[in-house]
């Protein structure tokens, strides 16, 4: 009998809602004799997204957040439950709407698009936690939630980091001010393997003090299909959360990645890429709050960006910088309401976007957003 799992999916998360939901009450009416925990939570955000780049297609380049031109859509529909007791715990989220649409594995297992994250895990020791199964990336400086960040969009060095991830963790607090993270992954941005190779990762994180957080990730490991010849991918990122006064927010990202095999004028040996972001937020009154980015991506033999041909014929990778900028009203604490703007243009003489049927190296872009937590 064949299975409809997107059917099946969709029945199982009305199924799940329905549960955690009138579970909620039997549940923390004995939580404070049994040590157990559970929590429900939930997200939803719509969007509006247009820009001058008449490429013939609903989908807009380079957007994870807010991917589709010129209609009033679903960013993300998602619903978590998070289960502690004593030594255990777990947690599923289950999702719906543009971004795991076009952003999660689609084939051949369709039903992949609704599970963000779930995973188990046990802590063997104090402060010591041991997970498995998908997790979000723990790669980045942006999030994928827009509430989660500054802007509507997200920067060209985020889009091309990876989204989700399978594998198993293992995470210690050190101190209050210093905490880790080690991973055995199936592979940058994937959830089943596509090689007989694991990737690993890292991830330390410094507070020294409470308005300053630094953070370091890495991953590395064999990123190529079965069957391909091996190149072993060496990816860093650096985060930085830095807070100087009360109504003012820095975030700064940087990558730096490294690729066996992949230089375009010599194939033997190994190429690079590098990006970055720098965002800051501003409270400039009771529940309104502007912000700013700017951005550099530089992938001139398309590790991750891929090939282009420029307006010379040559063959090269993305190279392009950005500015962006928002205007944001909170009517509570968990909700937002957004609207931003945003240029693009390109480097190495790319003419990748069209500009009323012309190529051109520009893009302008103005989203509007609104969503809330619960």
């Amino acid at each position: 009998m064949k299975i409809n799992y997107k059917k099946f999916l969709l029945q199982i998360s009305y199924l799940f809602s329905a549960v955690i939901v009138s579970a909620l009450f039997s549940i923390n009416e004995t939580s404070a004799q049994t040590g157990q925990e559970f929590k429900i939570s939930g997200y939803a955000d719509f969007y509006y997204a247009y820009d001058n780049d008449n490429n013939g297609s609903s989908l807009r380049q380079f957007s994870v957040i807010s991917p589709v031109r010129d209609q009033f859509r679903i960013n993300m529909a998602q619903v978590s439950g998070n289960y502690t007791y004593n030594s255990i715990r777990g947690m599923i989220t289950l999702q719906f709407g543009d971004i795991p649409n076009y952003n999660w594995p689609q084939s051949p297992n369709q039903y992949l698009e609704f599970i963000q994250e779930a995973n188990v895990g046990f802590s063997p020791a104090k402060n010591l936690w041991i997970d498995g199964g998908y997790f979000l990336t723990h790669i980045g400086a942006e999030g994928l939630l827009p509430i989660n960040n500054f802007l509507n969009t997200q920067a060209l060095a985020t889009y091309y980091e990876p989204i989700y991830q399978s594998g198993i963790r293992v995470s210690y607090d050190f101190s209050d001010k210093v905490y880790g993270s080690l991973y055995l992954l199936n592979g940058y941005n994937v959830l089943a393997d596509n090689n007989l190779n694991k990737s690993g990762g890292m991830q330390i994180g410094v507070k020294p003090t409470k308005n300053l957080e630094l953070i370091y990730n890495n991953i590395f490991g064999n990123e190529q299909p079965q069957g391909s010849p091996g190149k072993n991918r060496f990816y860093n990122n650096l985060v930085l959360k830095y807070s100087p006064v009360k109504k003012l927010d820095f975030l700064l990202g940087f990558d730096f990645v490294t690729q066996q095999k992949s230089e375009l004028a010599d194939t033997s040996a190994s190429a690079s890429l590098f990006s970055g972001l720098l965002a800051a937020r501003y409270n400039i009154a009771p529940k309104f709050y502007i912000s700013a980015r700017g951005e550099y991506y530089e992938d001139n033999n398309g590790i991750l960006s891929g090939l282009y041909t420029n307006n010379e014929g040559d063959l090269t990778g993305l190279k392009a910088s950005g500015i962006a900028f928002a205007l944001e009203f909170d009517p509570t604490s968990n909700s937002y309401i957004r609207a931003d703007t945003r240029f693009l243009k390109t480097g190495n003489d790319l003419f990748i976007f069209n500009l009323a049927k012309t190529p051109s190296r520009e893009r302008t872009e103005v989203t509007l957003g609104a969503g809330i937590k619960f």
